[in-house]
């Protein structure tokens, strides 16, 4: 039955739900806009944190946890206190220098917050403006721990770009750090890795920072590895070398065949032509008669500046020695 403007019931009640739907949308985007502007607004609180203390204590670990609450006030943003209330209590990462630190008993010491006002401003990040510390001190657990010293070895995952290559092996600074820890445990550490150092393409010298994959209950006395590596763009070159023999006394001779072996190398992309005399190619006479077999491997005595890299075929000369007064011996 249509009323008395033509419009069906089923259709005004329709249009009545459309507006109150219309009506809880534009609410609930009115409380959003609220809440945003609300949450991007600075208030005075107070703030709860774990900490964790880092510091040089000689011969005992570097860091500690606190079983106190770090209590401050200052302002913050909504955004950052709501992010603080919900969930686990955040956890400040705290240095301090040695001076700071003051022992109570045996290994338990004693941090005055105020001395060290600068470093937690420095590890809230500027996500807090602090007002000021509520609490006086707080105590940390630092117990002694054996140390020694370890090589730091380098892992890498490096490709090169179409005729460059690295020159000698990747250098890191520092290349050995201090490892605290059980003494027990330390016997087993002869050495730590760095975390792998990626590079692909690469046609020129790299240089970063990589930190240290860490080993459970062992501390390091660095957290970052400086490293680098020369890169540089190579040919390849072949000559005939002649084989030299050295160290034969006067009354001998060392005959070598083959007398010329070819080398293969890689030089430092330049101008500049090698000959066959800048190489000098030799056997040791000494070598020769203290080993079973005739054959040497010829060492190289001498290449070019800017040679990376070479390989000579064959690898392997045979000897024969003589006697220069009365022939073959």
């Amino acid at each position: 039955m249509a009323s008395g403007n033509g419009i069906t019931g089923n259709e005004k009640d329709r249009k009545d739900g459309k507006e109150w739907l219309l009506l809880l949308l534009s609410l609930l985007l009115a409380f959003i806009i609220w809440l945003l502007h609300s949450l991007s607004l600075q208030y005075s609180v107070f703030f709860e944190y774990n900490v964790d203390l880092t510091s040089s204590l000689e011969g005992r670990s570097r860091s500690s946890a606190s079983e106190d609450l770090l209590i401050v006030r200052g302002r913050s943003e909504g955004y950052y206190i709501l992010r603080q209330r919900i969930g686990r209590r955040k956890t400040l990462k705290v240095s301090a220098p040695v001076t700071a630190l003051a022992q109570k008993d045996g290994d338990v010491f004693s941090v005055g917050c105020e001395s060290i006002k600068s470093n937690i401003v420095e590890a809230l990040g500027g996500n807090v403006e602090l007002e000021f510390i509520v609490t006086d001190s707080l105590d940390f657990n630092f117990p002694r721990m054996v140390s020694k010293r370890v090589p730091v070895a380098p892992r890498t995952s490096i490709s090169f770009d179409g005729q460059y290559m690295a020159v000698g092996k990747i250098e890191l600074r520092p290349d050995s750090v201090d490892v605290y820890g059980d003494a027990r445990l330390l016997e087993t550490v002869d050495s730590v890795m760095t975390v792998t150092i990626s590079a692909t393409g690469v046609d020129g010298p790299i240089q970063g920072i990589s930190s240290l994959v860490p080993i459970r209950r062992v501390e390091y006395s660095e957290d970052d590895i400086y490293y680098s590596l020369n890169v540089v763009r190579y040919i390849e070159e072949s000559v005939d070398v002649p084989v030299t023999a050295v160290g034969v006394p006067e009354d001998k001779e060392l005959i070598v065949f083959p007398s010329t072996v070819r080398i293969t190398f890689r030089r430092v992309f330049s101008s500049t032509q090698y000959r066959p005399d800048d190489f000098v190619l030799a056997v040791d006479y000494s070598d020769f008669i203290n080993t079973i077999e005739s054959e040497l491997i010829p060492k190289l005595l001498s290449a070019p500046r800017g040679v990376i890299s070479w390989e000579m075929s064959p690898r392997y000369v045979d000897c024969i020695l003589l006697e220069n007064n009365d022939g073959q011996k």
